[in-house]
């Protein structure tokens, strides 16, 4: 059950830093092994960011319809402009972002398919547990 003191915008913020944290555990440099050493890895983090993908269509949505019942209900206002013309700019933009989640979703969904079957035949670092 949510915690109702949490503000909400603490789990994108900690989605964003997860994500932050894999780029800096993955990059290559010279002379490091990236954090990706075998396929298997490969495919448990597009199945991952797939997972993530697939849940963010629902969160703009969720956002959209929180924003349109605040304007249904006289509670905007703005600083310039109107607050329909910025609600109704929201609320465009928040479709095209489920669009494009979306579609990103499908995508790593194909790349995860394709990830599956793939194996590695290359030497073993037994120091690593990334098998």
């Amino acid at each position: 059950m949510p915690n109702r003191d949490t503000d909400p915008i603490e789990h994108p913020r900690a989605a964003a830093e997860a994500v932050r944290a894999f780029n800096h555990t993955t990059v290559r440099s010279v002379g490091r092994r990236t954090g990706i050493a075998y396929p298997g890895t490969v495919y448990r983090a597009i199945g991952a960011f797939g997972t993530l993908a697939h849940r963010l269509p629902q969160a703009f949505d969720q956002i959209g319809t929180m924003l349109a019942d605040l304007h249904t209900a006289g509670h905007l206002t703005a600083d310039h402009g109107t607050p329909t013309e910025h609600a109704n700019t929201v609320s465009k933009a928040l479709r095209e972002a489920e669009q494009h989640a979306t579609a990103m979703a499908e995508a790593l969904e194909r790349a995860h398919r394709a990830a599956g079957p793939l194996g590695y035949c290359g030497p073993i670092d037994h120091t690593d547990d990334d098998l």
